[in-house]
């Protein structure tokens, strides 16, 4: 249990950070200044985790039990703003900590609503979001089409690598492993996606240009 325990603040700790550092290099795309960099690397970092914890009704919500959060997001904020001159593509970069934030929070997501007592089913549900709504708040924030609205294969990942944890969790599985394994697989699908660039069916295209 304690492994597990520890397996669960690791993942916490790298999706904060990384999904800091998404939100930072976005807000840096966009010419913000220093204010707006710190506030959207913390919106990306905690915003899946917030509104995950309101749909679940559990208040406070969870940074506020854990001020740590808001560190590791501004230690996102400061690597992501002085480590950019020497990035050479800064969409590139947003896309791939974006891509690790995803796999690691729908995880954390699901998790945090079993453990809620929330069903299975509703569990993968809560991932999705968890995984989402930051990058949905931090692209709304720069007036960007935010990812998951897109064509791109990005919370089909974060439902597939749920259900594979909850189902490793349904057969026995211990928890902190089946996280890690849960994680990868995510990460695995949503690499693939970018790398290869597999899109989903994009319905209503032709009845546009018509209109």
């Amino acid at each position: 249990m304690e492994t597990a325990a520890a397996v669960f603040a690791a993942l916490n700790i790298i999706g904060l950070f990384v999904f800091a550092i998404s939100g930072a290099l976005t807000a840096l795309r966009n010419d913000m200044d220093v204010f707006g960099v710190a506030m959207i690397a913390f919106v990306t970092g905690v915003g899946g985790g917030t509104v995950r914890d309101v749909l679940l009704g559990a208040f406070p919500v969870w940074w506020v039990k854990e001020p740590m959060a808001i560190g590791v997001c501004l230690a996102g904020a400061l690597v992501a703003t002085v480590g950019q001159p020497v990035i050479a593509s800064r969409l590139k970069a947003l896309i791939w900590a974006d891509a690790v934030g995803l796999s690691v929070f729908a995880i954390l997501g699901a998790q945090a609503a079993l453990a809620a007592g929330a069903s299975p089913v509703i569990a993968v549900f809560m991932a999705a979001v968890t995984a989402t709504f930051g990058g949905v708040v931090r692209d709304v924030l720069c007036n960007e089409v935010p990812l998951v609205l897109r064509q791109e294969i990005y919370a089909t990942a974060a439902l597939i690598g749920a259900g594979l944890y909850v189902g490793l969790l349904h057969f026995g599985a211990p928890a902190g492993p089946s996280a890690v394994a849960a994680a990868f697989a995510t990460f695995a699908i949503r690499g693939a996606a970018i790398v290869f660039r597999i899109e989903s069916p994009k319905f209503g295209r032709e009845r546009k240009n018509e209109l």
